[in-house]
């Protein structure tokens, strides 16, 4: 077997490669997670039982099985809260899950967590992109991993 041994390299244009990158993980924060992957966790996720009805201000009654979507309201807090930033050496996106409910409290952390009135039904919706073990084995490092493919054949 014989060995190859590499003394240096370059990049042409590395500009090219940065904005590459960038461009593939904006989309995928805009389309990926902000689209499909929030969907699928807020209309998709496991129902639970609810061993009470709730009477909204409209006069709506919920009983069981309830979803993470329920009004809308804690979805719609973090969907139009999506902000990308970015630098010469770093992006990232960021959510502010800032809904409240009808007594004016952020909850958030409750339906995450499965406290207060949601005791014992954590419905943890952001897990897959927080914990790197999480995301390692997810649907959404390989959407990331496409759309950077996607970007660096164009």
């Amino acid at each position: 077997m014989s060995v190859i041994t590499i003394t240096g390299g370059s990049f042409r244009n590395p500009e090219r490669l940065t904005n590459a990158l960038a461009q593939a993980f904006q989309a995928w924060a805009e389309d990926d997670i902000n689209g499909a992957y929030w969907d699928d966790q807020f209309r998709d996720m496991g129902l639970w039982q609810y061993d009470r009805e709730t009477r909204r201000k409209n006069g709506e009654i919920v009983g069981s099985p309830r979803d993470i979507y329920d009004t809308g309201a804690l979805y719609e807090s973090g969907i139009e809260s999506l902000r990308i930033n970015s630098s010469s050496n770093e992006i990232s996106a960021n959510w502010n899950w800032n809904a409240r409910n009808s007594s004016g409290q952020a909850y958030a952390r409750y339906v995450h967590e499965g406290e207060g009135t949601n005791y014992g039904n954590p419905r943890p919706w952001t897990d897959e992109l927080v914990f790197p073990q999480k995301f390692d084995n997810s649907v959404v490092k390989k959407a990331l991993l496409n759309k950077i493919k996607t970007a660096l054949r164009s």
